[in-house]
């Protein structure tokens, strides 16, 4: 439902059932307005510890604060009104709260009855100059839980406090914004795949510490293009380069469009090389297979017109539903003792065909020779 000046998005919470995740996934072009938002919390009730409802979305407040420096977020403890007059479903009265509640505006689909029950919603809208509102509610339904186990609401709001920055969820399974929470026990800490993120959005794309180098293009113009990825054994809370063929590893990538690129539909694409030069691309159903002419790639995903930066899962195992298949690509691992495959993440527009945008650095990995 779209509202004059006014672009709503609603983003779900943690707690759903399987739904598609991403790596770091920036759901605008813009972000904060002159990068703070003071949020009107009514919150009333307190943790297990005994700290207050209102005190714990502080302090998640500051997970994010923290790690970035660049942006200023505040809370007052009063209640304000969510919802817009008359529209079920929608806040869109440019206040931003945060509150508990059986039903997001009237529609409780979210957080009762059959199906996935989230344990947040989140609305959040923007217009061309940044989000110009944000609105957290929490599931009244979910208040038991909350007020039973350590640090469960803690995470739940910071990973909410994530969405009105403008981040979707995460594949990486380490990151606040996964789509599905795992760590309600023990206190919220950003992943790598979180905090840049933040380097993307609220400081420079350098802090990145998986920045894949310098994005270019084929046509030899200028681009603000980034691309971020690596390739871990722990849920992505390190990354690393080197294997053993016992490891099971996740390759995770991010596109991070050219501002100019901001609505335009096209198509993902990885390439991998062998140290000998043969050269392999991914294609949409997660296989490799050899590639015979680099002016021709193959999609390995749709580019969504919607999203300003995107993740692909390029190889994995045990991954949600997916796991890509790297069979034609290396065989039996035991095979690459001694060798490295270089994976180069890349995207094109339909508009442009056979033009592609990508990272100067390809994600390495290594099997070393013991």
């Amino acid at each position: 439902m779209n509202f004059p000046g006014i672009m709503p998005t609603l983003l779900l919470a943690a707690c759903l059932a399987y739904s598609p995740a991403q790596a770091f996934e920036l759901s605008y072009l813009v972000g904060l307005r002159d990068n703070q938002h003071t949020y009107y919390a009514h919150l009333p009730g307190n943790l297990p510890d005994g700290v207050s409802f209102f005190e714990s979305f502080v302090r998640s407040l500051h997970v994010w604060m923290d790690a970035s420096g660049n942006i200023s977020l505040n809370a007052i403890e009063e209640e304000r009104e969510v919802c817009q007059a008359n529209f079920r479903g929608s806040s869109q009265n440019k206040v931003n709260t945060a509150s508990f509640s059986t039903t997001f505006c009237g529609d409780d689909s979210y957080f009762s009855g059959g199906g996935a029950v989230a344990d947040a919603v989140t609305q959040t809208s923007w217009d061309p100059g940044g989000i110009v509102e944000s609105d957290i509610v929490f599931n009244e339904h979910s208040r038991s839980r909350f007020e039973s186990v350590e640090h469960h609401f803690h995470h739940v709001a910071t990973h909410e406090i994530g969405h009105t920055l403008g981040f979707g969820h995460s594949a990486v399974r380490s990151a606040i914004m996964q789509a599905r929470l795992n760590y309600g026990r023990r206190d919220p800490v950003l992943s790598i795949d979180d905090r840049c993120a933040l380097a993307m959005r609220y400081g420079s794309p350098e802090e990145c510490p998986i920045l894949l180098g310098e994005g270019l293009a084929t046509n030899s113009l200028p681009t603000d293009a980034k691309f971020v990825g690596g390739a871990t054994t722990n849920g992505g809370r390190t990354f690393e380069e080197s294997f053993k063929p016992s490891d099971r590893i996740t390759v995770y990538g991010t596109v991070v469009k050219d501002r100019t690129h901001g609505h335009r539909p096209g198509d993902l694409h990885v390439v991998a090389t062998t140290d000998n030069g043969v050269l392999f691309a991914r294609h949409a159903d997660g296989n490799f297979h050899p590639l015979e002419d680099v002016g021709d790639i193959p999609s390995a995903g749709a580019l969504k017109p919607d999203l300003y930066a995107q993740d692909l899962v390029i190889m994995g195992t045990r991954h949600f539903d997916r796991e890509p298949s790297v069979g034609p690509l290396i065989g039996s691992v035991y095979q690459l003792v001694g060798q490295t495959i270089y994976f180069y993440l890349a995207y094109s527009l339909k508009e442009r065909p056979g033009e592609y945008y990508y990272g100067s650095e390809p994600i390495r990995v290594s099997w070393p020779s013991e």
